[in-house]
């Protein structure tokens, strides 16, 4: 919290006055969301904070149960099936993270450990959580250098920020604090993320990709179900026209949430399958405020890298490996891609594998519909009526 108040301070010092102002609310702000009591978060949605404070334990411990699998010597088997299979994806023309993936995918080749280790997970999900806990969530676990606990943490609190920034009436006006919250976030060069797009390559061209989710795909799934939550969350709230439709859309997307970390029939069928992004699931975010949404979906692609770099069984220095990944997207002038071939890449999985709407309606698969029934809504989408 200090490193983030002397950048804030110092980068103050070259704006106008009223500008200093938003920024110093910015920083009440972060220390209140720091204080887990203050928030208007915290004071008019608790559950929702709760759910969004599990977001960084759960991926903690998705992280940890990853390296224990690794380490037991009954995971040989997992590990020479996820080898074969990352072989065939590469062997695959046209593989990507962003595909058709389905449900039935969600039994991995360590599904016996994954078995075991959702059930805490759920459990991490409906626990309560203070803000001490999880702002050391990350570096507890041991299996992460200290520049990629600072740099997820460092995101963590900018999208907290956000959330605040919506929230609370203080900001008057709402792109500006926003815009003053992601100036203040690039401050720290080594630890923020670029606030343009990462090219696609840095995700599934890398030496260890597909890893996380082909090698577990109920945990990558679970972490990728709370990302939703997150990014479908900033959706409701530059959508929402007044705040009795903001409680009503967020309790539909708590529900909706709820359906994907439930368990039907003994297995995970509604988890995501791809990774949520803003262009997917928020889309009047990302219209809004581009900049931001491309630093959250950049945070979670590296999450995602960082996971492939654990699950894969043949690297051999992971910390190593992870500083280069968090190299590669803190570093602000490369591997860059343009908005339209990002756009291409981030849709290409469908907006109902990444997690769906975050108001709701959508209930089969989007992809490979027709044009008439893309722009005919009164056409049926219901697979009985193919």
């Amino acid at each position: 919290m200090t490193n983030f108040t002397t950048h804030l301070e110092s980068f103050t010092m070259r704006l106008p006055i009223g500008r200093v102002l938003g920024l110093l609310l910015l920083t009440t702000g972060s220390q209140a969301i720091q204080a887990n009591d203050s928030t208007v978060l915290a004071r008019d949605y608790p559950e929702l904070q709760q759910l969004l404070l599990a977001h960084d334990v759960v991926q903690a411990r998705a992280y940890e149960e990853i390296t224990i699998t690794n380490s037991s010597p009954t995971a040989t088997i997992g590990q020479r099936v996820l080898m074969d299979t990352l072989l065939e994806l590469e062997e695959t023309k046209g593989s990507h993270y962003h595909t058709a993936g389905d449900h039935s995918s969600m039994l991995g080749p360590h599904r016996v450990f994954e078995s075991r280790a959702t059930p805490g997970l759920l459990g991490v999900i409906r626990e309560d959580h203070n803000a001490e806990e999880v702002r050391t969530a990350l570096a507890d676990i041991g299996n992460l250098p200290p520049v990629a606990v600072d740099t997820l943490q460092r995101g963590r609190q900018f999208i907290e920020q956000l959330i605040e920034i919506y929230l609370n009436p203080v900001f008057e006006d709402k792109k500006a604090a926003v815009s003053e919250a992601v100036q203040a976030y690039l401050a720290d060069e080594q630890h923020s993320v670029a606030d343009r797009p990462k090219s696609d390559e840095l995700l599934s061209d890398h030496p260890y990709a597909y890893a996380y989710k082909a090698g577990f795909p109920q945990l990558s799934g679970l972490t990728w179900a709370s990302q939703w939550l997150k990014v479908a969350l900033l959706e409701i709230l530059v959508f929402a026209p007044d705040k009795e439709t903001r409680d009503a859309d967020i309790q539909t997307m708590l529900s909706l949430y709820g359906d994907k970390i439930t368990r039907l029939h003994g297995s995970f069928v509604s988890l995501p399958s791809d990774i949520p992004t803003n262009p997917v699931i928020a889309p009047n975010f990302y219209s809004l405020h581009p900049d931001a949404a491309y630093i959250i979906d950049n945070l979670e692609l590296l999450k995602v890298v960082i996971g492939d770099i654990l699950a894969h069984p043949e690297v051999e220095d992971r910390w190593l490996e992870i500083e280069r990944a968090v190299a590669n997207y803190t570093e602000k002038t490369s591997n860059l891609s343009d908005e339209t071939d990002y756009l291409l890449y981030v849709l290409r999985g469908g907006i109902y594998n990444a997690g769906g709407p975050a108001r709701g309606g959508l209930t089969v698969p989007d992809r490979n519909w027709t044009r008439e029934q893309v722009e005919n809504p009164h056409i049926s989408t219901s697979p009985m009526a193919q």
